[in-house]
């Protein structure tokens, strides 16, 4: 094992990754197993899992993976048993689900804030009880990450109730470093911008080489590329490891600098919207020929 084996201290610890078999939460879980840490993934997605598990169980790590969703208390508090009956204890709590809707927050109601509330914050204050409470009771600290967004740090045209959730879980994570200091668990979060995934919506990976894609990429962040899933997992396993002993309370923003430069631009006939309109990229690329 190397020094920077030694110094991030992961090899041997466990992990929990709900949300952990597709979209951003596999990048993560595969690389905490990669880093040596025992992976309890679970994921509402039974097809994700069974698409994941011949490579999780290849490493040399204990897993576990369950279908669940994180909005049913009842079905996260069967998780987290089985994780005791397997495990016997968690060090690492990483949480990814998250989402919601594109509408005017007039055109929406209460049925619909209630569904992004649940998806983007209730379930992490479940999630969190369950991994404290074994955290205390073991006496030797531990890790809690939440995957948010830069959407927590700026403004949301049309997706208000999710940005305030999001803003939520950062505040949440603050207010945890003082409440569970003494305790030694550490709360952090890692706030990605654009990191195509399937179920992102607009973006997909298949698209990131078209000339619309990189040219939107260019306009729109100052790193010039969209993220990648190896991007923000190791920012996670910084946080999550030993070499992150004196961080909590903090946000890693992991978005190629649109933080830094805000990123929001109101296009003519488009409105408020974070990427280039297609027909403007349309127009662009055609010119260029």
């Amino acid at each position: 094992m190397g020094y920077l084996e030694d110094r991030a201290g992961l090899a041997g610890k466990v992990a929990v990754v709900t949300g952990g078999a597709g979209g951003l939460g596999w990048p993560i879980a595969r690389d905490l197993a990669r880093a040596g840490a025992h992976v309890a993934i679970c994921d509402r997605d039974a097809d994700a899992l069974t698409a994941i598990a011949p490579e999780i169980t290849a490493f040399p790590v204990k897993s576990l993976l369950r279908r669940a969703d994180v909005r049913e208390p009842e079905a996260m508090a069967a998780f987290f048993a089985e994780i005791d009956e397997t495990f016997g204890r968690i060090d690492i709590l990483v949480d990814v689900p998250g989402g919601g809707f594109v509408a005017p927050l007039m055109d929406t109601n209460a049925k619909g804030w209630n569904a992004i509330i649940r998806q983007n914050f209730l379930y992490v204050l479940d999630t969190t009880q369950h991994a404290v409470r074994r955290m205390k009771a073991q006496g030797s600290g531990g890790s809690i990450i939440y995957v948010t967004s830069v959407e927590a740090h700026r403004a949301v045209p049309n997706r208000a109730v999710y940005g305030a959730m999001k803003a939520g879980v950062t505040n949440l994570a603050k207010t945890l470093a003082l409440e569970l200091g003494a305790d030694r668990i550490r709360i952090n979060t890692v706030a990605p911008d654009i990191f195509p995934t399937a179920a992102s919506g607009g973006l997909s990976p298949e698209t990131l080489g078209s000339p619309e894609s990189m040219l939107s990429a260019k306009m729109t962040v100052p790193l010039e590329h969209f993220g990648a899933g190896e991007e923000l997992s190791g920012c996670v396993l910084f946080l999550a490891s030993d070499l992150a002993g004196y961080v909590t309370g903090t946000t890693l923003h992991v978005d190629g600098g649109t933080y830094a430069s805000s990123g929001w631009f109101n296009w003519p006939d488009a409105g408020w919207v974070n990427t280039v309109p297609p027909e403007t990229l349309d127009f662009l690329v055609s010119g260029s020929d």
